[in-house]
């Protein structure tokens, strides 16, 4: 994943409070912080990889939605 979408997609979780991890498990099963852009670049996610997010918190449910919404449209790209 490059910069921009990158961005775009921790933008999109910032306001909301649960806990949102993401894997890449094209490489590992190791899970990052989704809400930082340093650690999502850290898991080097290209085109074609399948990842993992888990959500956990009051507005969980949203920020699924609110990421699937961004994912399925491009991240802004």
């Amino acid at each position: 994943m490059h910069a921009r979408p990158g961005a775009h997609f921790v933008a999109a979780l910032k306001p909301y409070r649960c806990t949102v991890k993401i894997a890449n498990l094209a490489r590992s099963n190791n899970y990052v912080n989704a809400k930082s852009l340093m650690a999502l670049m850290s898991l080097g996610i290209k085109k074609g990889h399948e990842v993992n997010i888990l959500f956990h918190g009051e507005d969980a449910q949203s920020a699924l939605q609110k990421i699937r919404c961004e994912i399925e449209n491009g991240l802004g790209e």
